[in-house]
């Protein structure tokens, strides 16, 4: 179920890539930096690995990891946030995930119609903190044997392209015709060895309403599992929140 929601947030992705950062505010008086304290929700995060046929398949432990890693990056930080609040997102928590998982495929312009879950704000009710913040990660990680298939792939099909090519332009000479010319395929995205995205979302539990919203421009090729990368991601994502 989780990689089609992980496909959807790899495609926003793609979408906002020529963008720049995406931002939301439910009031334009909002400044995310007098907030003393905000409750840090457990962070969501969706890894896909492509596997030896270059074959994306959901992965749960490294999914895990990085959702770890953005936690422990935030937390030796210095943010407004409180202690994460842990979140059961594999049981009873599973409609928060997706939630969280789905608000990237929103428009900015209907986030003030989104339901935010009930749930999610009674955990935040109960931290004492008005605000609530969550980040959102999706990215895929691409094997050595899954961009070394796809390039024998290549070659195969440029290989068996340029010989047909080749009998259909000797045909055309014979014929008298203009002599065509192949032009070899190659597709670099499908050999691009990690990718990652994130966005944050503010809750307001006074309004029951998402009171911020943070899409940044997308870093080509991010390592979602290395601490340096998203490191990088997060300090921009956040940095509104910097005292």
């Amino acid at each position: 179920m989780r990689i089609r929601f992980v496909l959807a947030a790899l495609s926003v992705a793609v979408a906002v890539s020529s963008c720049g950062p995406v931002k939301y505010s439910s009031s334009e008086n909002l400044n995310l930096k007098i907030v003393q304290e905000y409750a840090f929700i457990e962070p969501v995060a969706d890894v896909l690995y492509y596997d030896r046929k270059n074959k994306p398949v959901y992965d749960y432990e490294l999914s895990d990891e990085a959702a770890d890693l953005i936690t422990t990056i935030v937390s030796s930080q210095r943010y407004p946030f409180s202690k994460v609040i842990h979140m059961d997102y594999d049981r009873s928590d599973r409609e928060i995930r997706k939630w969280i998982q789905n608000i990237g495929s929103v428009s900015t312009s209907r986030l003030d119609r989104v339901k935010v879950p009930d749930d999610l704000l009674d955990a935040i009710d109960r931290s004492g903190h008005r605000y609530g913040v969550v980040i959102f990660s999706s990215g895929y990680i691409r094997s050595r044997e899954a961009i070394r298939y796809e390039e024998r792939q290549e070659a195969i099909g440029n290989a068996l392209g340029a010989a047909l090519d080749a009998i259909f332009s000797k045909k055309d000479k014979d014929d008298g015709k203009k002599k065509s010319t192949y032009e070899p395929y190659s597709n670099p995205e499908n050999k691009t060895p990690y990718d990652c995205n994130m966005y944050c979302v503010v809750i307001d539990s006074d309004s029951d309403e998402i009171a911020h919203y943070i899409h940044p421009l997308p870093f080509l090729e991010k390592d979602p599992l290395n601490g340096r990368d998203m490191e990088t991601m997060i300090n921009r994502l956040l940095k509104d929140f910097r005292e």
